[in-house]
């Protein structure tokens, strides 16, 4: 914007076109701290003289003297400099900066735009700018219209306020408090610099004392700087002395900085994740370049959230040194809970962790006596494994039963593991296992538990048959079924020599469900992972026992829902007597129901425990009452009595700071695998793996649009 052509007379200055004066005061004065603010506005201008000393409130005042329609409370004034427009000027720390500014350009005199606030934010049309300039030789004013100020009208966007609009007032003046410390004192100039679009670096900085500086200190002679230090008596941190002062051209701003730090980050969205495990980077990112403007990368982001969560190395340590007092603390809240933590008494360090709350061992007495085993690798510093054995309530859903935190998969950890399921079973209760076939577990579960039955998941044997089937001769084939079927005992796989009761579980869905429903947990450091998995469990033990209250049917309503499928479907059969408890079924192919022997010519009742759809229309044709033929395992009483006990809270406000000495407790020794972790879970040999597209992103993947958790 032009300056309006000035003429000096003597010692009085006046201005041509609004012919204002400007009267020296009778005092010399020092150039160095005054300064005449050329003002302009609506097209007029005013010289008003400053001193240094004035503050903003007089400069106000001596404005709205010049022009009596402005409202001193919404007066807007900005100022050019050294080829940067629109510098803000609002308070006394910006008339301030104004006066050094001037004195290091060797200036003594400033063009200001005033604006009157209450007209520029209520105006919803674009105001067009008339620009006036002097045409000297005619004595005429010429108006010019800048085309540049017409534009928005036609693209209108709406206003956004963002949330780090106040951060540009964080550092205020000599005698501030932090009471955070130097943390708080460091985060809030993290975002004050941001907001003020400057980049400085830390000459000193220690838990007693920070000092900051420009980061052009050196090279373009910039004195910005802001010191702080603790103080003696308290542990806040004072703000002993500072120059906000730059004279580097600051206020070209840009969209990164390299002060988005991991504690930057992690403060802002730390309300967001804490304890929300399912959040992403990439939703990170986006949020912080909606909300605030800034954009960060993924790795920023990736470390934000692990610090918000206190996932930083020093936190795993902690989480360790915390373990014994966890585990007392659980004992002490939750009685009849089987807890018991394993570590090397020379080097302190941990070894290993079984957890089997109370309500969870009491609740497993009213479940069907059949165990899912299963370990799944851990994704945090220390990796590990996390073994578990669940089971599944007469409503058909899993019930966790305990696990362990081990070293690895081996066949120690498995006995070690078996030996405290075995503690915590009724004694002479007969249970049927189901796993994978992994070695150390089939060796560790005849040694435990050499009278019960073990069912191998039969999905997974038709893979690895499948597997070893592919791309091969006749001849050979025929071997390797023979040797595969060599290595197979019947009674872990064939129904026909099973020992035990296996329910009809052939799958390996139990366990699977059981790593999906800990997935978020699984990187989290040891600790918070058995409390987050014990408040998990509590939730879900409380969620399911308020369900079972309102329940009205005798039996649980999956099973009575599938006890009507059952009786639809066998409608149009005929029933045939045949004396003591014995029917036909003419079902094409007929069958035989023995009512009393709860068999089935199907096998299907003597297979699953629940009767089949030939049962039912013998028991529904001879007037029988059908709960009398049904395994209590699946009454809604049982069910109830499964979810009766609670699992108790442990208040960490009672946690010490610094466990004693005889309780601390440290990391395993662990070496880092080669390559990238692993997120996802890696197929089972032989498995196929179906994508769908969802229909709210419109991704492939294994979710849809009640499942989708992508950010819209």
């Amino acid at each position: 914007m032009p300056r309006p052509q000035r003429e000096f007379s003597g010692s009085t200055k006046v201005n041509i076109q609004t012919n204002d004066f400007v009267t020296p005061s009778s005092e010399p004065t020092d150039m160095a701290s005054e300064l005449i603010m050329m003002c302009q506005h609506d097209s007029k201008f005013a010289a008003i003289r400053m001193n240094r000393g004035h503050d903003f409130s007089t400069v106000i005042h001596k404005i709205c003297a010049r022009w009596s329609d402005l409202d001193p409370d919404s007066v807007i004034l900005n100022y050019s400099l050294n080829d940067t427009e629109h510098i803000i000027l609002d308070n006394d720390d910006d008339l301030t900066t104004m006066f050094q500014n001037a004195e290091h350009a060797g200036i003594d005199d400033i063009m200001i735009t005033v604006k009157d606030g209450a007209k520029f934010f209520v105006d919803e049309a674009i105001q067009v700018t008339t620009i006036v300039k002097s045409d000297t030789s005619k004595g005429k004013q010429t108006m010019i219209v800048d085309d540049d100020d017409i534009i928005p009208s036609f693209c209108s966007h709406k206003k956004v306020k963002l949330l780090s609009s106040d951060w540009s007032n964080g550092i205020t003046a000599v005698g501030q408090r932090f009471e955070g410390g130097a943390s708080d004192f460091k985060n809030v100039l993290r975002k004050y610099a941001f907001e003020r679009g400057f980049k400085y670096t830390l000459a000193k900085n220690d838990k007693i004392r920070v000092t900051a500086q420009c980061k052009y200190r050196t090279v373009k002679t910039c004195m910005w700087h802001v010191h702080a230090r603790i103080m003696p008596g308290n542990e806040y941190f004072h703000i002993l002395g500072m120059d906000l002062a730059h004279t580097c051209g600051f206020a070209v701003r840009t969209l990164t900085s390299p002060h988005a730090t991991a504690e930057l980050v992690a403060d802002l969205v730390g309300d967001d994740v804490r304890g929300k495990h399912q959040t992403k980077p990439v939703d990170v990112v986006k949020g912080i370049k909606r909300d605030y403007g800034l954009n960060i990368s993924y790795h920023q982001a990736w470390w934000g959230i692990e610090k918000a969560r206190g996932l930083v190395f020093g936190d795993y340590v902690k989480s360790f040194s915390c373990l014994k007092w966890y585990v007392g603390a659980a004992k002490s809240t939750n009685p009849g809970s089987h807890i018991v933590l394993e570590s090397d008494e020379e080097t302190k360090r941990f070894k290993r962790l079984f957890v089997a709350f109370g309500a969870c061992v009491q609740g497993f007495n009213q479940c069907r006596p059949l165990i899912f085993l299963d370990a799944a690798h851990l994704k945090g510093r220390f990796r590990g494994t996390i073994m578990a054995a669940t089971g599944k309530n007469g409503n058909q859903g899993i019930f966790l039963i305990c696990f362990a935190i081990v070293d690895g998969e081996t066949y120690e950890n498995w006995r070690w593991f078996l030996e405290h399921l075995c503690s915590i079973l009724v004694p002479g209760r007969g249970v049927t296992f189901i796993s994978d076939r992994h070695t150390g577990l089939l060796m560790a579960r005849r040694d435990i538990f050499s009278e019960s039955g073990h069912g191998y998941y039969l999905l997974h044997l038709k893979r690895n048959l499948r597997d070893h089937l592919k791309g091969t001769t006749r001849a050979y084939r025929e071997r390797v079924v023979q040797e595969f079927l060599t290595n197979l005992h019947y009674e872990n796989w064939s129904n026909a020599f099973f020992r035990g009761q296996r329910y009809g579980e052939m799958t390996s869905n139990v366990a699977e469900s059981f790593n999906a429903w800990i997935e978020a947990e699984r990187h989290l450091p040891i600790t918070i992972l058995v409390d987050e998995l014990r408040k998990k469990i509590m939730n879900l033990m409380s969620e399911r026992r308020e369900e079972a209250s309102k329940w009205g049917c005798q039996i649980c309503p999956e099973m009575d829902k599938r006890m009507r499928a059952s009786f639809n479907k066998s409608r149009t059969w005929v029933v045939s007597a045949a004396g003591d408890g014995v029917y036909e079924v003419h079902s094409f192919p007929n069958v035989t129901v023995d009512i009393i022997r709860h068999i089935c010519s199907c096998q299907k009742w003597q297979l699953t425990g629940f009767p089949c759809a030939h049962a039912v229309i013998v028991l529904s044709s001879s007037g029988k009452d059908m709960t009398e033929y049904i395994d209590p395992y699946y009454f809604s009483q049982t069910f109830r009595a499964s979810y009766s006990s609670s699992i108790h809270s442990i208040p960490t406000v009672w946690m010490p700071e610094r466990p004693v000495d005889e309780d601390f407790l440290l990391p395993p020794l662990c070496k880092k695998p080669p390559g990238r972790p692993k997120n996802k879970r890696i197929p089972s040999r032989g498995e196929n793996v179906t994508f769908i597209r969802c229909g709210r992103c419109g991704k492939m993947g294994k979710h849809n649009r009640q499942t989708c958790k992508d950010a819209m």
